[in-house]
């Protein structure tokens, strides 16, 4: 239940890393507005996924009765 959204969270990191290193090592126009745009959303899509997989915990366990 934990894994998804950390698996979509280490994907986005790995996209803005991707397009990070594009931006300042391979285009010629460098690091402009859009490669930072793009590397802002998919940061915050990542971390937004990260505080998705802690509210999932701690409802987990709360929920969680010992018997």
């Amino acid at each position: 239940m934990h894994l998804p959204p950390r698996l979509v969270a280490d994907l986005q990191l790995i996209a803005a890393s991707v397009v990070w290193v594009y931006a300042t090592q391979v285009s010629a126009d460098g690091l402009d507005r859009e490669g930072v745009a793009s590397v802002v959303s998919l940061s915050g899509g990542a971390l937004f996924a990260n505080i998705v997989s802690v509210v999932l915990l701690v409802v987990e366990t709360v929920s969680f009765h010992r018997r």
